[in-house]
């Protein structure tokens, strides 16, 4: 009884969509890719690198060698205090993490719009073990940069898709026009 009852259950859970988190592939068809970029994070690009190789994607070094490239344009990190507490003290601090990028073809085409991947998370803090406060800051942070490759992921999963229309839009063209018979 209890097997057919998790069968039924696991029959369900699959019927219905639902998967584990980060249970995204990026498909293996995109190749090569290569990261443009002139942040002084690292942190971020490693974050990106090791997302990537997980997924089968080789990460090289020359835009002219891979066949996408990911181009990083901006990244910006803010951190604003959410509320105040009664003795007029920092009660919780809000952190902000927006990422602007697109993704180009081997040519240095761009196949996207610049898409913005943010990232908004809120943290209290503990007057009395500010260590630990700062121990929070930085997880979460790092939960943060996490996300933003997430975010990045989902857009390359759909990347194949895209390049695959747009060269059949390109052979459609590229395709001579029937002449019109003569009378």
């Amino acid at each position: 009884m209890r097997n057919i009852l998790l069968a039924t259950m696991i029959t369900l859970l699959c019927g219905c969509g639902w998967q584990l988190r980060d249970a995204q592939v990026v498909p293996q068809s995109i190749g090569s890719l290569h990261i443009a970029t002139q942040l002084a994070d690292r942190d971020f690009v490693s974050e990106l690198t090791r997302a990537l190789d997980v997924y089968g994607v080789e990460v090289v070094s020359s835009a002219a060698a891979a066949d996408y490239s990911v181009v990083i344009v901006d990244f910006r990190q803010n951190r604003f205090i959410g509320t105040l507490n009664a003795s007029a003290r920092v009660a919780e601090y809000q952190l902000n993490e927006d990422l602007d990028f697109l993704i180009a073809n081997a040519s240095g085409t761009p196949l996207t719009n610049l898409f913005t991947a943010s990232v908004e998370r809120n943290y209290e803090i503990e007057e009395r073990d500010l260590l630990s406060s700062e121990n929070e800051e930085r997880l979460i942070k790092r939960e943060m940069r996490q996300e933003i490759v997430r975010q990045i992921l989902n857009r390359l999963k759909v990347l194949p898709a895209q390049s695959d229309a747009a060269e059949a839009i390109q052979l459609d063209d590229s395709a001579e026009m029937p002449k019109p018979v003569e009378q």
